[in-house]
C-alpha cells in the first residue's frame, strides 16, 4: 500500500513538474516611434497626444541631425560622399524653429519621451564604411552638442543632453552596411532599429547592440504584407498616391492591422510591438489618426507597457538567456487578448 501511494505522488510530481511553466508571463511591450522629426506644428501635436496619454505612453523620437541645424547654417555640414550644405531632407527652418524645436525635444524627454539617431542629412549608407558613418556621427555629435555656438542661439536654448546620452538608431531607408555595426558599438550605442523580422520574433542582441526590428503584417483586408511603418503602409495601399477616397479605407485597414499585430502578440509569445512612423502626413494625415487610435485603444491594457526603446533595451538587459529563450518559445501560462473596441475610433467628439 505504501508502495502504490509513493508511486502515485512521484506520477504527480512529474505531471506537476512537466506542466509547470518555465519562467513568469512577461509584459506586452508596445514601442512606438518616429523618424525624422521636422514639423513643428507634428511636435505640438504629439506633445498634446502624448500629455493627455500621461505615463501610459512614452514615445522614442528618432531625430535627424538637421532638425539642429538651420537654414543659413546648412553649410556647417558635409555628409560622406557629399557636397557641402546638402541633405535630403529640408534643414531646420529658422533660428526661431530650430529654438522652438528644441524646446519640444527637451520638454519631451523631462516628460520620459526618448530622443535618439537619425543620421544627418537622410542619405542612404547602404556603401558606406566605418569611416563614413564615423563621419556622420561625428557631425551629429557635433550638432548635438554644439547646437547653441553653430547655429547662433543663446546658451539658455541649448539641448539638455549631450550626444552621449543617445542611445538608440535608426537608420534613413532602412540602409545599413557592416560598417555601421561597428561605429554603432564603439560609440556607446545600446540598440538598432533599422532591420526587419517577423512580428512573433523577440529581439536579439547581435555585434553588441539590442536588434529591434519592425515587423512583417499581414494587412487585415487582404493577403498582402507590408511592414510596420506609415511609409510602408502607404506604398503597398496606394502605391504613395494621396487619394481623398481611399483615405479612410486605409486609416481602417492600418488600425485593423496593428490590432491584429497586438492581440497574436500578446496572447502569443509577448514579442514586443514595434511601429515606426514619421512626422511627415501622408495619405492626408490617415495613418497619424490610426496611429494615436491605436495607442489610446492598448495603451493601459493589463499586462500592456507602451515604452520607449530605451526602456525596452533596460528590459532585456536584465533577461539572463535562459528566461529570453522561455519567451521566445512562449513557456509561459497564456493569457487571452483583451476586447479591443475600435468601433468609433475615430467618430467625431
Amino acid at each position: 500500500m505504501k508502495k502504490s501511494a509513493a508511486i502515485f505522488a512521484l506520477m504527480a510530481a512529474t505531471a506537476f513538474a512537466s506542466s509547470a511553466h518555465a519562467v513568469d508571463r512577461p509584459p506586452q511591450f508596445v514601442a512606438i516611434a518616429f523618424d525624422n522629426c521636422t514639423e513643428l506644428e507634428r511636435w505640438r501635436e504629439l506633445s498634446d497626444f502624448a500629455a493627455a496619454e500621461g505615463d501610459r505612453i512614452h514615445f522614442t523620437f528618432f531625430v535627424s541631425g538637421i532638425n539642429y541645424l538651420a537654414d543659413d547654417k546648412r553649410g556647417a555640414y558635409e555628409g560622406p560622399h557629399q557636397r557641402r550644405g546638402a541633405s535630403n531632407i529640408n534643414f531646420g527652418g529658422s533660428t526661431a524653429d530650430v529654438e522652438k524645436r528644441v524646446a519640444f525635444i527637451n520638454d519631451m524627454r523631462a516628460r520620459g519621451h526618448e530622443i535618439a539617431s537619425h543620421a544627418v542629412g537622410h542619405f542612404d549608407g547602404r556603401g558606406w564604411s566605418a569611416a563614413d558613418w564615423q563621419k556622420e556621427f561625428s557631425s551629429y555629435a557635433e550638432l548635438v552638442n554644439n547646437l547653441t555656438r553653430i547655429n547662433g542661439l543663446p546658451d539658455a536654448a541649448k539641448l539638455s543632453f549631450p550626444a552621449s546620452a543617445i542611445a538608440g538608431f535608426r537608420a534613413p531607408y532602412l540602409s545599413t552596411s557592416p560598417g555601421l555595426y561597428e561605429v554603432l558599438r564603439q560609440r556607446g550605442f545600446r540598440y538598432d532599429t533599422s532591420q526587419t523580422g517577423e512580428a512573433w520574433q523577440w529581439p536579439e542582441k547581435k555585434d553588441g547592440l539590442w536588434r529591434f526590428n519592425l515587423a512583417d503584417l499581414k494587412l487585415h483586408r487582404s493577403n498582402r504584407h507590408t511592414l510596420s511603418m506609415d511609409y510602408n503602409f502607404f506604398i503597398v495601399q496606394s502605391f504613395g498616391l494621396d487619394h481623398s477616397t481611399t483615405r479612410a479605407q486605409h486609416r481602417d485597414e492600418m488600425l485593423e492591422t496593428y490590432v491584429d499585430y497586438f492581440k497574436a502578440n500578446y496572447s502569443g509569445n509577448r514579442a514586443p510591438i514595434d511601429i515606426g512612423h514619421h512626422f511627415f502626413n501622408y495619405h492626408g494625415g490617415a495613418y497619424n489618426e490610426a496611429l494615436k487610435a491605436f495607442a489610446r485603444a492598448v495603451c493601459g491594457q493589463p499586462e500592456v507597457r507602451c515604452v520607449s526603446y530605451v526602456e525596452l533595451a533596460d528590459f532585456m538587459d536584465k533577461l539572463d538567456p535562459a528566461t529570453l529563450e522561455a519567451y521566445r518559445k512562449g513557456d509561459f501560462e497564456r493569457r487571452p487578448a483583451p476586447e479591443i473596441d475600435i468601433s468609433n475610433a475615430f467618430a467625431k467628439p
